[in-house]
């Protein structure tokens, strides 16, 4: 992939880090899409390689995302790859799940990824292919509790996934999705409430999920990275959602 054009969303944190970080490592011009541009963790991340650009990015902004393509286009001179890996979760239960939750889990996890995939594979179905890799979760092919929304986001993700695979296969565009298990980021650490109100400490919540992966820990994001990697350079591999989990859908 040496000298790939790449645009990732969700680069300054977390498993997109990971991945903008192998990716640069392995000589790619990346595109990272952030929602502050000027901020501590988008100036870290240009300075991971020279031919790192930061573009901004809502990605509940339907103008933005559609202008993102050409953005990217015009900063890299064309693009062969997208990762999309910016996402948001709020933990809760049902009873306490708002409309204004539900919705901005689906715009950030779903609506806005699958936009901007439908942009990018028609640029790279109009210029010899390239590959696109969603970052879903393991919770989209089986939810857990206090994760209605953010579930029900990435399985629609998944499913979008698989739909453009089996359409655009014929043109050159191979996509395919990476479900990671628990991952140690910040996301995974974010607090969690229960039906009552009542706030489940956060350290607990962590060493039960530790206990439900086979491999006894939780999942790095560098790990995650290399699966994404993996599916970049697949050449023969479409259509296809790769679990990363440790274990955890087997229990």
């Amino acid at each position: 992939m040496t000298r790939d054009r790449v645009l990732l969303t969700g680069a300054t944190r977390g498993i997109g880090r990971a991945i903008a970080e192998a990716l640069a490592q392995r000589g790619a011009r990346l595109a990272c899409a952030v929602r502050d541009p000027a901020g501590q963790h988008a100036r870290e991340l240009s300075a991971l390689a020279a031919d790192v650009v930061l573009l901004p990015l809502d990605l509940r902004d339907r103008a933005q995302v559609h202008s993102l393509t050409a953005r990217a286009v015009q900063a890299l001179g064309g693009l062969s790859a997208l990762v999309n890996c910016a996402g948001v979760v709020q933990y809760s239960a049902l009873a306490r799940l708002t409309a204004e939750a539900l919705y901005e889990q689906f715009e950030v996890n779903c609506f806005g990824p699958s936009l901007l995939a439908r942009d990018v594979a028609l640029h790279l179905a109009a210029h010899g292919g390239g590959a696109i890799v969603n970052v879903a979760s393991t919770l989209g092919l089986k939810p857990a509790p206090l994760t209605a929304a953010y579930a029900a986001s990435k399985a629609a993700l998944i499913s979008m996934t698989r739909s453009l695979a089996l359409e655009l296969g014929g043109q050159g565009v191979r996509v395919n999705a990476v479900a990671p298990g628990v991952i140690d980021t910040d996301m995974i650490r974010a607090e969690r409430t229960a039906a009552d109100g009542t706030a489940l400490p956060v350290a607990e919540q962590l060493e039960a999920l530790r206990k439900l992966h086979l491999v006894g820990r939780l999942g790095t994001p560098s790990e995650i990275a290399q699966a994404v990697l993996y599916l970049l350079d697949a050449q023969f591999v479409t259509g296809t959602v790769l679990v990363a989990d440790g274990g955890l859908s087997l229990i």
